[in-house]
């Protein structure tokens, strides 16, 4: 599973900039967000390359930014999923990606191989111009043109600030160092030295305002950040930062938390806070698959196969989608769908031989991201399994072994789905004596039984979706049965009207 990672990059990367101190202590600080997309169930290893990037002229994003410092939770590694919702906001920091000749002279002919620029405007109301770049293996950025107190500076990062290194997954970690200066004045020169140790060190679902209900996969980037420069003026600070799969502004950053000068890791006091409150990207589809009327399987008796479905809709049409099950909170086991009736999606969890817990999800991803390579995995609910993950408990199994009776009985049942009719054919096995055929709705609820006359050894039946009173039950999944002295044989079918 190749993952979607990486846009947001820039946005946040100097949302954070000069977010403190005086000029001369001005910090660069890179907080671009990296998305790395996890599945927390036992999905293969995700990695984030280049393509999986919206590096798109002509996207904006905007972030509430926090108005003061204010205290938290040391950032605890070894959780899993993170709503950053209520941390505090107030100003609103705005991020453009513009074609390179859209900066303000002399800068874009400062800069020739710029790809992008990209304008932030701070909560304070300063103004940043990021002139940036790309490779198979790199994300960076060649300088910035600073507006701030009045005062413009330009300046080029030597060597080019790498931002990202491609392919980024769990565990990846990577140093990048530059020096940028400008003249503070005529003959005035001004020199900077800017470290970056960034390291993946979390990874689970985050929560944003422009995320909705939704929690979204992502990764956590933890930033070790120096800067010094010629005037003796020094800044250490620590940042993290949530990233998710292909979507967002420069480099795929949500959110991100910076620390006051001179703070370990473990901080409390965040000096800045950004959290993505809208996104645009042109030509990009950015709303997930929309899952409804999924099927809930309640606690039963029943043994199985377990016939799922859900309609599943995107604007741009439906590219993968799979069913995940697990049993007693096991590994995840992946099913692809049976059928679909126009958006309406079938799967079968397999039988079950013993009590236990069955637990699943369904996952799509739209034909938008299929056909462009952006791997993003989406889910019903979107946070599965951490939040409303779907479980029943099968309390009895199968209570025979078919083998002890040698040639079973035959059921079969079409077509299925059924629209107004289902054939229902069944046979006596030999030996078999007494039989009768019942339907069953999810919850075991007898809903319809047929009289089979005594010493039939196969009948052929119709039912016509309607229950003892012949009012029409709703559209779902019912339970077909053959029951004899010897054996009981089920058959799930679906009713679709």
């Amino acid at each position: 599973m190749t993952v979607a990672l990486k846009s947001l990059t820039n946005i946040v990367f100097f949302l954070i900039i000069n977010q403190g101190g005086n000029m001369n202590s001005k910090i660069v600080c890179g907080i671009f967000f990296t998305s790395l997309i996890m599945m927390l169930f036992a999905q293969p290893e995700v990695y984030i390359e280049r393509d999986d990037v919206p590096f798109v002229i002509g996207q904006w994003a905007r972030y509430d930014q926090n108005t003061s410092i204010f205290q938290w939770e040391s950032f605890d590694t070894t959780r899993l999923w993170w709503d950053l919702t209520s941390y505090p906001g107030g100003n609103t920091a705005r991020v453009h990606l513009l074609a390179p000749n859209q900066g303000i002279p002399p800068a874009p002919d400062t800069f020739p191989n710029a790809k992008i620029v990209e304008l932030d405007t701070m909560g304070s109301g300063d103004v940043v111009w990021s002139y940036l770049s790309d490779t198979t293996y790199f994300f960076y950025v060649q300088g910035i043109d600073m507006e701030q107190g009045g005062f413009r500076f330009i300046g080029n990062y030597l060597p080019d600030y790498n931002c990202y290194v491609y392919p980024i997954y769990d565990g990846a970690s990577w140093l990048t160092a530059w020096t940028w200066t400008y003249e503070v004045a005529p003959g005035l020169p001004y020199s900077a030295n800017e470290t970056h140790h960034k390291r993946v060190v979390a990874m689970g679902k985050v929560k944003v305002p422009f995320s909705g209900d939704q929690f979204w996969p992502c990764l956590v980037i933890q930033d070790s950040m120096g800067y010094s420069d010629n005037f003796g003026s020094q800044d250490i600070r620590w940042i993290y930062e949530w990233v998710v799969p292909g979507r967002f502004g420069g480099g795929n950053g949500v959110a991100a938390a910076q620390s006051t000068n001179g703070a370990n890791q473990n901080f409390v006091l965040v000096e800045n806070f950004f959290k993505l409150t809208d996104l645009y990207v042109p030509g990009w589809d950015l709303r997930c698959p929309d899952f409804s009327n999924t099927t809930i399987w309640p606690d039963t008796t029943f043994a199985g196969p377990f016939i799922v479905s859900s309609i599943i809709t995107d604007s741009t049409g439906i590219g993968a989608d799979s069913l995940f099950y697990n049993i007693d909170g096991g590994q995840f086991i992946g099913v692809a769908h049976d059928s679909v009736v126009d958006s309406l999606y079938y799967y079968t969890i397999p039988q079950v031989v013993q009590t236990c817990t069955l637990g699943y999800f369904i996952w799509a991803e739209d034909s938008f991201s299929v056909a462009n390579g952006v791997d993003i995995w989406n889910t019903d609910p979107i946070c599965a399994p951490e939040s409303t993950y779907y479980r029943f408990t099968v309390t009895t199994g199968i209570d025979e072994s078919p083998e002890e009776y040698g040639v079973k009985g035959i059921l079969d049942c079409y077509p299925n789905p059924f629209h107004t009719r289902l054939n229902i054919s069944c046979s006596l096995p030999p030996g078999g004596i007494n039989h009768d055929v019942a339907v069953f709705d999810p919850s075991g609820r007898l809903v319809k039984e047929f009289s089979i006359p005594v010493g039939n050894r196969s009948i052929d039946l119709s039912w016509d979706g309607t229950d003892f009173n012949e009012i029409a039950l709703p559209n779902g999944v019912y339970f077909v049965e053959l029951k004899t002295d010897k054996e009981k044989i089920v058959v799930p079918v679906v009713l679709i009207r």
